[in-house]
């Protein structure tokens, strides 16, 4: 019984995984107006950062870190990479468009996954 729900735990992170792939891919593809190319960018693309150096989605007990981060580590990586970018956006250290709000999506899909990953170890 607990190998076929952790084979279900694993196959939820796959198919999200997969799923966040093909929405960032998409972002790209088509244009569905501003908040499709830049929002939901930054909102799927932090979380699929999550979900990958989670490893959550591999059966095996390394990922390809040869270790796996704890949910907290992971979500503290992520954001503060993410809040690393926009804030040099906001200090012109490269051409890019700094937006407020940019800082709100990269927190909502990752804690989106870090309370579902936090849910799902209990």
């Amino acid at each position: 019984m607990a190998q076929k729900i952790n084979l279900v735990k694993i196959l939820f992170w796959k198919i999200s995984l997969i799923t966040l792939g093909l929405i960032v891919l998409s972002t790209g593809l088509l244009h569905f107006g501003d908040f499709w190319t830049s929002y939901v960018l930054d909102i799927v693309g932090p979380s699929m950062g999550y979900i990958l150096i989670r490893g959550q989605y591999n059966s095996k007990n390394s990922t390809f870190f040869s270790f796996k981060f704890s949910p907290d580590l992971a979500a503290l990586i992520i954001i503060s990479i993410c809040i690393i970018i926009e804030t040099s956006q906001y200090f012109n250290l490269y051409d890019a468009y700094f937006d407020p709000y940019d800082y709100l999506a990269y927190c909502s899909g990752v804690l989106f996954f870090y309370f579902i990953d936090k849910w799902i170890l209990k």
